[in-house]
């Protein structure tokens, strides 16, 4: 069988075998960036271990330490509360000094990271929910010890599942408000303008289609039209016309305040979090 390239990380251990890397792992499979036999995944389950095994041919196991010994990437993917539990001396023992660490972790830090991870290049990255459909957005930060190929590998690997930004970690947690956060923003406007339908006479199955496409058909015009969402707005809206009738009603219901306190609200809690 030909060996498929794509990544200078030849071998790649995820711990932590969740949604968010199996998300991961579809995209760079898909993408043709590496042999499924060289990824490995540690996760707590054996029966996650299985079903990953079954569903995408790679290596998983409910060893960590045997999972990251021949990693040339290691890409934490637990859950931030995991950490201290699952990033323990002795796993980081098993990671060849040669190797480098991306993490998926929210409100981790680089500074933390290297504290997981002492004297290995660390990649800090907020990818959302939507990686699981390859339309992802990924915001990616590197520490100073992080080559050019190293930042090669980590944006093709988010490129596989999504759109990609490289950003100064200063402004992650503003990303984590808007794109991290976002979706759960969106299901919640999808659920609303559905439950609105049913009201309007609409069955539900078609008033939820109606409401996810259309939110999904915008937010890809606005991305690939390359124009200001308040140009696309006022494409749809005629004057005096039924568009304008309903924006109206949103303005006088503080829709656009809300989203100001979302934003808001979800920087507060995550200066609580990593304050504890």
């Amino acid at each position: 069988m030909e060996e498929v390239k794509g990544l200078q990380a030849k071998k790649i251990a995820f711990i932590g075998g969740g949604a968010m890397a199996e998300a991961i792992i579809k995209g760079v499979l898909g993408g043709g960036l590496i042999s499924a036999s060289d990824i490995y995944v540690g996760n707590r389950t054996q029966k996650r271990c299985d079903y990953l095994n079954a569903t995408y041919g790679v290596q998983a196991m409910t060893d960590n330490q045997a999972a990251v010994a021949e990693a040339d990437l290691v890409i934490f993917a637990v859950k931030p509360q995991v950490a201290p539990v699952a990033l323990t001396p002795a796993l980081m023992a098993h990671v060849k000094p040669s190797a480098w660490v991306l993490s998926i972790m929210g409100s981790v830090s680089i500074e933390q990271l290297h504290a997981y991870a002492p004297g290995l290049p660390v990649v800090r990255t907020m990818p959302n929910t939507p990686l699981a459909v390859g339309a992802g957005m990924t915001a990616i930060c590197c520490d100073e010890a992080v080559t050019e190929s190293m930042r090669a590998d980590a944006a093709a690997i988010f490129s596989s599942c999504g759109e990609i930004e490289f950003v100064d970690e200063k402004a992650i947690e503003a990303i984590t408000a808007i794109s991290g956060c976002g979706p759960g923003y969106c299901f919640v406007i999808i659920d609303a303008l559905a439950d609105a339908g049913v009201r309007a006479g609409l069955p539900r199955a078609l008033a939820i289609k109606l409401a996810a496409q259309t939110m999904a058909g915008s937010g890809k015009l606005c991305v690939e039209s390359g124009l200001h969402p308040a140009q696309l707005r006022d494409q749809v809206t005629s004057p005096g016309g039924t568009t304008i009738a309903g924006i109206h009603a949103l303005e006088n219901h503080g829709v656009r305040g809300a989203f100001y306190d979302a934003v808001m609200a979800v920087l507060a809690r995550s200066q609580e979090l990593q304050s504890k």
